[in-house]
């Protein structure tokens, strides 16, 4: 049997909070600080030059936690940090009249290129593949499901789409391609591209 303890489990997910967002605070002055849930990942000599991250960090969120911890640039997770509190969240209670508890996600840093054969933004640390958010009553919305549906969750992954195309480069969704089915794609990469109907 295993039992939850949901008052420390509350007081754990602030903490957690607590740190992502004070490192975060450093991401424009220089290097981050090295803390429990956000530290420096990926040392430059154990990677391939084509897989060096700019400030690379581990962060188990940024004003919403993640379903797990994510590495990336400390640029990308500031931007998406902006994009959480300017945009993001004020959709979800736009659209639930509640807040966000989680951002389900797939993997930000990864090594490896494009299937065209560039570089990925996710090997530099500036891209992460979202495929959905659980809101604070517990419900997920996630893209596989319902972005296609025409109900307040699939009207709310598209506001959110939009939206995005106002903080990151290039917003791949399931209108992009067969490879994108099932989340949105974001990146600070140097290409411009929105897709969305």
């Amino acid at each position: 049997m295993t039992i939850t303890y949901p008052a420390a489990r509350s007081a754990w997910r602030a903490g957690l909070l607590a740190a992502s967002l004070l490192a975060l605070a450093s991401c424009a002055t220089g290097p981050p600080p090295i803390a429990r849930h956000y530290e420096t990942l990926i040392q430059p000599s154990a990677t391939p030059s084509a897989c060096r991250v700019d400030n690379p960090v581990e962060v188990a969120a940024a004003t919403i936690p993640f379903s797990r911890p994510v590495e990336a640039s400390c640029r990308f997770i500031a931007e998406f940090d902006r994009f959480e509190q300017e945009a993001l969240r004020p959709l979800a209670r736009r659209y639930f009249s509640e807040d966000l508890k989680t951002i389900i996600h797939y993997g930000a840093y990864t090594c490896r290129t494009t299937r065209a054969g560039r570089e990925s933004e996710h090997a530099r640390g500036l891209a992460m593949d979202v495929a959905g958010f659980e809101l604070a009553d517990g419900r997920e919305v996630l893209v596989k499901d319902a972005w296609s549906r025409r109900d307040r969750e699939g009207r709310f992954l598209r506001a959110v789409a939009q939206a995005a195309c106002r903080y990151f480069n290039e917003v791949l969704t399931p209108d992009s391609d067969s490879d994108h089915a099932n989340h949105f794609h974001l990146d600070l990469g140097p290409y411009r591209l929105c897709v969305r109907r």
